[in-house]
């Protein structure tokens, strides 16, 4: 059974997800990040202040962990990541690997769920996630996520 996850992503790399022409097909991370995400899992991406809102949810491809060169190369020198040599260079900086999460069938939603709409529906307490968080069920049905 697949499940769906919730990650925040700055805005600037949350969006370029839903690009109608080449959107961005990799999520660039470090550490263990997305070690418990199996193919066919659902990710919702959430962007981050000052937008704070869930854009729409991309399908889990597959899990790298990589060497920063191989990583960069995998990546189309960043094209699938959307970010420059100088950007990768500076998120991965003292790294000596890298993350690579891949992602296909990104679904934009029609109106986008804000941070104040969700701790409506999950609690006024509830913050985003800094790494990953698998939704339950209730929260997947405030998004109206099927599985």
């Amino acid at each position: 059974m697949n499940r769906t996850f919730l990650i925040s992503v700055h805005l600037r790399w949350a969006s370029a997800f839903f690009l109608s022409h080449n959107p961005k097909s990799i999520e660039l991370r470090k550490g263990s990040f997305g070690t418990s995400l199996k193919p066919g899992d659902t990710i919702a991406i959430y962007a981050t202040l000052p937008t704070a809102e869930v854009l729409g949810i991309v399908r889990f491809v597959k899990r790298e962990t990589l060497p920063l060169d191989r990583l960069w190369q995998q990546s189309e020198q960043g094209q699938l990541a959307r970010v420059s040599r100088q950007q990768f260079d500076t998120y991965y900086a003292s790294q000596i690997s890298g993350v690579g999460v891949w992602v296909s069938a990104a679904e934009l939603f029609p109106s986008p769920i804000a941070l104040p709409k969700l701790r409506q529906s999950w609690g006024p307490r509830w913050q985003p996630p800094q790494q990953i968080q698998q939704l339950t069920d209730d929260q997947m049905a405030a998004l109206n996520i099927d599985r």
